[in-house]
């Protein structure tokens, strides 16, 4: 038994890391796309909800 744990506590740790990495990715691709589209929303005087909400709605 002492195998299973010591395979789930490591197993546990590689998927938090994973996690971890990801949601850094996530944050910084987000950031990226908001700064890059900031300057055409305020051109356009639209709230942010309202652009985003178009954007990603609109075909």
């Amino acid at each position: 038994m002492a195998d299973i744990t010591t395979f789930f506590i490591g197993f546990v740790i590689i998927n938090a890391i994973a996690l971890a990495l990801f949601v850094a990715f996530a944050a910084t691709e987000s950031v990226k796309f908001f700064r890059a589209n900031r300057k055409q929303r305020l051109a356009r005087r639209e709230p942010f909800v309202t652009y985003y909400r178009t954007l990603a709605l609109g075909h």
